[in-house]
């Protein structure tokens, strides 16, 4: 502001408290004195709203801001050949004395502002590197420009450098370290649950990141991998080595070994050999996997040597958690075990197959299914029945009749069932006659797909499906289905869309879980358990690794999900106990909290940000710089002494 304005601010105050105490108040003596002071303070008033803010614009500008990076990263050393050197944070504490900052934002999961003098106990333990909230903090506190200290792994770099470049706010990073080219492990995907004796194949994941010729040389053009438990290596193999910045995948196959008659968790872990990580910080990943002796998913039992299980097998395989295996009944009670490597197997290994699977599928003629088979039958669950003959189903409670003579072609419309979505818009005119039709005594179920004898007349049920309680069970009453998937295009799309809904709707709540984890915890993230419907009285405990109990929770009617705290890294072990459909069920799962490793991976080169400070494209929030407070409370304590000067000299 001027000079003229600043003499006119001064008169206007002067003539406000004159006409106030001129033509307002009593006249008395020594009013003068307090209307000099009245006036003072109007122009304390004024003249502080007119005050320009305390803030300049510009790096280099009076009050310099500082983005201090404190995620994880910045505890790593500066130089990968020297592990024993001092951490990048520690370069960066050195660095910021000569940045001369005003105002410090430590940035991470989360901007948290603070000082120079307070940074002796800062730690680098944020498991992200987020700049764009602090950048925005940056901007809403006044600031048009910022210094970013950091070691160049940032995880929202392009997302900054844009809202930067929108909210107008110059940028400029310092690197205290450069990326050294280097391979880290991202991560481990294996299957929750395996049998022993069956080939588990898991996939691992690693990144390359870093510039050519940074850090401690070159890397090899592969990249050598291994699975262990308990040190013990169970795989081995090569795989490409990605280029600085992408992501590649190697599978490992092993086969567990029998270690017991009950399903126990095994852990497994992944380790880079060749090029190991040079901070030694990527280089491994774990996972869980229940080792059990019985089948997880559905098996398929069949009496009948044709193609039906060829094509069955591995349709549920696609559409029953945990896969599926086929046998075929060869003679002496023994059988053939489907797969890549078919094996023939004794029957006790077939019963623990069926003891434990979801779904459970037989083919053949109710009058030649074995005394077990049929037992195992009556008390499964989920069941699927290929007839091939007439018959009383065990466990379904009908007979079958026939064949019936003619030749019968599936035709529409098609009846409301868990299929009949998946089979609306399909062209049923081009499917073959199927084998043999049998008629099922008592009618009255409900149908998942029709024929017509010769395109004509009534239609009669091809599967049939129903429920008592809590088994469920379907059955197929013609024979050949394998061909529709045989031809091909429509006819397979009808056959995959039958079975896809009829074994959906079967193995839905079928499993035998109480609950399962549906999301693995990592630092901040707490982990999320699904409990199996219809449990009740639920009582969940989470114990660390010297067994002392570090959470609990009880509900007599629990919710679906339950979540559970945010935990420190280590492993746990979780106790989950409630009364099921079935009745009582416990489960223990161990599992691990583990930072997010995507902090830690190498990540891609990058250009240093540097952008002008420049007028905002967009003002997405209201930043007005502060000013000076000083004016208002001088003027608040004049008019304190003037209300104290009026009434000594009689005023109101």
């Amino acid at each position: 502001m001027t000079p003229g304005l600043w003499l006119l601010v001064g008169l206007a105050a002067v003539a406000i408290a004159g006409w106030a105490y001129g033509t307002r108040e009593e006249r008395v003596a020594g009013r003068g004195g307090p209307a000099a002071v009245r006036a003072a303070a109007i122009f304390l008033i004024l003249g502080g709203l007119a005050l320009p803010a305390l803030r300049g614009g510009g790096v280099g500008a009076p009050e310099r801001v500082v983005l201090l990076d404190v995620s994880g990263s910045m505890a790593l050393p500066v130089r990968a050949a020297d592990p024993a050197a001092r951490t990048r944070l520690d370069s960066a504490l050195a660095v910021l004395p000569e940045l001369m900052p005003d105002r410090i934002y430590l940035f991470g999961d989360s901007p948290v502002p603070s000082r120079l003098d307070s940074l002796d106990a800062v730690a680098a333990d944020h498991g992200a590197s987020r700049l764009e909230p602090a950048i925005e903090a940056a901007r809403l506190g006044g600031a048009d420009s910022v210094w970013v200290l950091t070691d160049g792994d940032l995880t929202d770099r392009e997302a900054a450098a844009g809202t930067a470049e929108d909210l107008g706010l110059g940028v400029r990073e310092l690197r205290v370290a450069a990326p050294p080219l280097r391979v880290g492990l991202a991560g481990l995907c294996a299957p929750d649950r395996a049998r022993a004796g069956d080939t588990v194949r898991v996939t691992l994941e690693f990144r390359a990141g870093g510039e050519v010729g940074a850090g401690v040389g070159g890397l090899p053009d592969s990249v050598s991998v291994q699975l262990e438990r308990d040190g013990d290596v169970v795989a081995a193999g090569r795989a490409p080595r990605p280029a600085p910045g992408r992501t590649g995948r190697a599978e490992l196959a092993f086969v567990p070994r029998n270690e017991g008659d009950r399903p126990a968790w095994r852990r497994y872990e992944a380790v880079l050999t060749d090029p190991p990580d040079p901070f030694g910080v990527a280089s491994r990943a774990g996972a869980w996997i229940e080792i059990s002796e019985s089948a997880a998913g559905a098996v398929l039992v069949s009496m009948v040597p044709d193609w039906e299980a060829r094509f069955l097998v591995p349709a549920l395989d696609r559409l029953v958690l945990g896969g599926a295996r086929g046998y075929l009944r060869l003679i002496d009670g023994r059988f053939l075990e489907m797969g890549a490597s078919p094996r023939i197997v004794d029957e006790s290994r077939v019963r623990n197959a069926v003891q434990g699977s979801r779904l459970l599928a037989v083919q053949g003629a109710p009058e030649d299914i074995p005394p077990w088979l049929a037992g195992a039958l009556r008390a499964h669950p989920r069941t699927l029945f290929f007839t091939e003959g007439p018959g009383d189903v065990p466990g379904v409670g009908a007979r079958m009749t026939g064949p019936l003579p003619g030749e019968w072609y599936p035709a529409g419309p098609v009846p409301a069932s868990p299929s009949s979505a998946l089979l609306a818009e399909a062209d049923l005119d081009l499917l073959p006659p199927v084998r043999e039709l049998y008629a099922v005594e008592p009618a009255g179920r409900w149908s998942v797909i029709n024929a017509h004898r010769n395109r004509r007349g009534e239609g009669r049920p091809l599967l049939t499906a129903g429920e008592d309680g809590a088994r469920r069970w379907a059955l197929a009453v013609a024979s050949d289905w394998w061909r529709w998937s045989l031809r091909g295009d429509e006819p397979r799309r009808v056959y995959e869309g039958v079975f896809s809904g009829i074994v959906g709707w079967l193995v839905e709540d079928a499993t035998p879980r109480l609950a399962s984890l549906v999301r693995s915890p990592t630092v901040g993230r707490p982990p999320v358990w699904r409990l199996r419907p219809g449990s009740t009285d639920l009582s969940i405990r989470l114990l660390d690794e010297e067994g002392t109990e570090v959470w609990s929770d009880s509900a007599a009617e629990p919710p679906p999900e339950i979540v559970g705290p945010a935990l420190p890294p280590g492993r746990y072990e979780a106790i989950v106990a409630a009364t099921g459909p079935d009745g009582p069920v416990e489960l223990r799962r161990p599992f691990e909290v583990t930072p997010d490793p995507r902090e830690l991976m190498p990540g891609p080169a990058s250009e240093l940000l540097h952008i002008e400070a420049q007028v905002a494209s967009r003002p997405p929030m209201d930043v007005r710089p502060p000013r000076p407070v000083w004016p208002f409370l001088l003027a608040v304590l004049l008019l304190c002494v003037e209300w104290v000067w009026r009434h000594r000299i009689g005023l109101r």
